[in-house]
C-alpha cells in the first residue's frame, strides 16, 4: 500500500504526517511526503534567473525540512517504514497532490485539516477541501488533535442514494483493520421514509460477505449534528463520507455536508468522490 502525505512542514500537516507513519506501520506501507515549491514567474529574464534562485533556496530549505521531518517520523514509529520525500515544481496545491497520486499509484491521500471556524477555517481548510473536491483516490482528512489508534469503528454516512456501490468501496479499508462499518442515515423528524435497517444489513452481508456490518437511523433536523451525535455514541475512529460535484445552488450557498465535516469532527475523515 502506497500512501501520500501533502506537507508544508507546519505543526497541522506533522499531526497527519504522524497519523500517516502509525497508519503504514499497522498496514506495512510506505510513505510519501510531498512538498510543493511555488512563485509566480516573473516576466524578464533577469527576474526569471532570479526566480530560479528564490525556488533552489526552497527546495534546500525543504531538503533541511525533510531530514527533521524523517527523524520525527523515526522517533515515533522507529524505522520499520518505508519514507520518500518528494518535492514538486507547482502550483495550486490540489494540483500538484492529485496528478502526483494519478502518476505515482498512491493507493491512499492523507492530510491536515484545522477544525476552526470563520476565514481561518477558510485559509487552513481550502488545500483539504480542494483535493477532496478532485480526487479520485481516497482522501483522509486528520483533525489538529487526532491521534492514530487501530480502527475498530467506521461510521458511514450516507444519503442511501448509492449504499451498496459505497460500502463496497469502504470495506477494503475496514478488512485491513476488521473494523465495523456503521450505516448511518440522518432523517429530519417530519419524514415519513421508512428504513429496514435489518433487511439492509442482511443484503449487504450476503452481497459483499463482510460480516461486521451495523445499519442505524438518526433523528434530527441538522444532518451535520447527527452525525456528530453518533461519533460519540458509537464511539468512532474514523468517518467516511462520499462527495459529488456541486450543484449551482450549492456551490452559491456553500452546502456540501462531506465539506463541512471535513472540518467540523473530530475524527478522521475518510473522503471519496462520486
Amino acid at each position: 500500500m502506497k500512501i501520500l502525505v501533502p506537507t508544508d512542514f507546519s505543526k497541522l500537516s506533522k499531526v497527519a504526517v504522524l497519523y500517516a507513519a502509525q497508519m503504514a506501520k499497522s498496514l506495512d506501507a510506505e510513505i510519501t511526503l510531498l512538498h510543493a515549491v511555488y512563485i509566480e514567474a516573473p516576466p524578464r529574464a533577469q527576474a526569471a534567473m532570479k526566480e530560479r534562485q528564490i525556488v533552489d533556496a526552497m527546495v534546500d530549505n525543504a531538503m533541511q525540512d525533510f531530514v527533521q521531518l524523517s527523524n520525527e517520523i523515526k522517533k515515533e514509529v522507529g524505522y520499520v517504514v518505508k519514507v520518500t520525500p518528494q518535492i514538486v515544481k507547482g502550483h495550486p496545491v490540489e494540483d500538484v497532490v492529485v496528478n502526483f497520486a494519478h502518476h505515482n499509484d498512491i493507493d491512499l491521500i492523507i492530510m491536515g485539516t484545522k477544525g476552526a471556524s470563520g476565514i481561518k477555517k477558510v485559509l487552513m481548510g481550502s488545500n483539504a477541501a480542494a483535493t477532496i473536491s478532485r480526487s479520485t483516490i481516497p482522501v483522509i482528512t486528520v483533525p489538529e488533535h487526532s491521534r492514530f489508534k487501530p480502527i475498530k469503528n467506521i461510521i458511514y454516512a450516507t444519503d442511501m442514494q448509492s449504499l451498496e456501490h459505497e460500502v463496497n468501496s469502504i470495506i477494503p479499508l475496514a478488512e485491513l483493520f476488521n473494523a465495523t462499518i456503521n450505516i448511518l442515515h440522518v432523517l429530519s423528524p417530519d419524514s415519513t421514509t421508512k428504513i429496514n435497517k435489518a433487511q439492509i444489513k442482511k443484503d449487504i452481508i450476503n452481497k459483499y460477505k463482510y460480516p461486521h456490518i451495523t445499519v442505524h437511523v438518526s433523528i434530527n433536523d441538522d444532518v451535520a449534528e447527527g452525525i456528530d451525535e453518533y461519533i460519540v455514541q458509537a464511539k468512532a475512529d474514523m468517518l467516511a463520507m462520499f462527495t459529488r460535484e456541486l450543484t449551482f445552488f450549492q456551490k452559491l450557498f456553500g452546502k456540501s455536508i462531506t465539506r463541512e465535516m471535513a472540518f467540523h469532527t473530530w475524527v478522521p475523515l475518510l473522503a471519496f468522490k462520486k
